[in-house]
Order: C-alpha cells, then structure tokens, then sequence
C-alpha cells in the first residue's frame, strides 16, 4: 500500500512538471520570453510580440527523447507575407536522448563557411569536454539583409538560439558589431541559463533606425 501511495505521488509530480513546461503553439503570442521550454530552458524573445511561423516536434517530452525546431515572426506578419522581409527567431530544442542531439554535439556551427567567410563576424566556441560546448557567432550579411546573432549550448542537451535583425529595422556599424554581439550573446546567455530575464529590448533600442 504504502509503495503504490509513493508511486502515484511520484506521477502526480511528474505529472504537475510537465504540466508547468510551455510548449510552442501557433495560436499563441509570446513576448519578454519562453519559461520552462518543453520543461527544459527558458528561451529569449526578442522586443514585440511573436508567433510560431514554423514548427516542427518529435518525440516525447517526458522520455527525453523527442526534438523540436521552431520559427518565430512578429505578430504583424500576414498570411501573404514574405517572412524574409522582418526580424525572425529560430529555436532548437533538443533532448537528452534524442539522436538529434547526438549528431549536434558533433560538430561547430560556427565553423561553417556562412561564418568564416563573411567580412564582419565574431565568433568564440568554448569546448568544455567532448559534446559539451558553448558557441556563439554572428554574421553582418553581405547578400542577405540581415545582421545573425547565432547561440548554441550543448551539455544534457542541445539548446540552440539564432536571431536574425533586418538591417531596414537596426544600425549597427562594423565598429560596434563586436561589441553589440556580447551584449545580445549574454542576454541570450543569462535566459537560457536561468539566470534572469534578459536586457534585449534595451540593448536593441541603442542600434534602431
């Protein structure tokens, strides 16, 4: 009697855990940022309201087994609208059983040609053991018109935040890109890492049109 009473206490709790974890829903609005992502990372958001634009889920949560990829937009974009003509956000979400995330610990993203070929970027990748990393890059670009600050943290899991900043919207001069890239790279940093909710909305006002 008394282990079936501990049992069920242990699903209840795990029921109310995963109860708690936000996962991504096209009918809703997100703003400020994402708690408890798929009861993993809370996730940052940039300035406005946003909305799921893309998403792509597998698995499940509670086995630790399951990936998600996720497209962000602002709330204005319409049904017709061409998403390449605003800001965007992309997320990964990946478990520490999914073969997704095996494969991501494998390699450096900013190690690929987008990065190192670009005039302006920066770029730092802390390796702290095999599969267990920090990256960070960002990009000004020279075809598309967009200013790339890409995050990755891989440990248990992968979590992985890429902001793209429409140079319409920003103007951050080659001088100051280094240093606007550690700010926005902390703010992701500090939300990811549960350790506050991040400055972005007043760090991005310094660099707006």
């Amino acid at each position: 009697m008394f282990k079936n009473i501990i049992i069920s206490l242990s699903l209840l709790l795990i029921s109310i855990s995963f109860s708690n974890a936000t996962e991504l829903n096209e009918q809703v609005f997100y703003n400020g940022e994402i708690k408890n992502a798929y009861n993993q990372n809370d996730l940052p958001i940039l300035p406005g309201n946003w909305k799921v634009y893309d998403l792509e889920k597998s698995g499940s949560v509670p086995s630790g087994n399951f990936y998600v990829y996720a497209t962000l937009v602002p709330e204005e974009v319409g049904p017709t609208d061409n998403a390449f003509n605003f800001d965007g956000i992309n997320y990964a979400v990946l478990g520490s059983k999914s073969e997704e995330t095996s494969y991501r610990k494998s390699f450096y993203a900013c190690d690929a040609g987008w990065i190192t070929d670009a005039d302006v970027t920066t770029s730092n990748i802390d390796s702290r053991g095999s599969g267990n990393f920090e990256e960070t890059c960002s990009v000004i670009g020279e075809i598309n018109p967009f200013y790339t600050f890409f995050y990755t943290d891989c440990d248990e899991i992968c979590v992985e935040v890429n902001f793209t900043l429409h140079r319409q919207n920003y103007s951050i001069s080659d001088g100051d890109f280094a240093s606007a890239s550690d700010q926005i790279f902390k703010a992701i940093r500090n939300t990811v890492n549960g350790q506050g909710s991040s400055d972005l909305s007043q760090i991005l006002s310094n660099y707006k049109s």
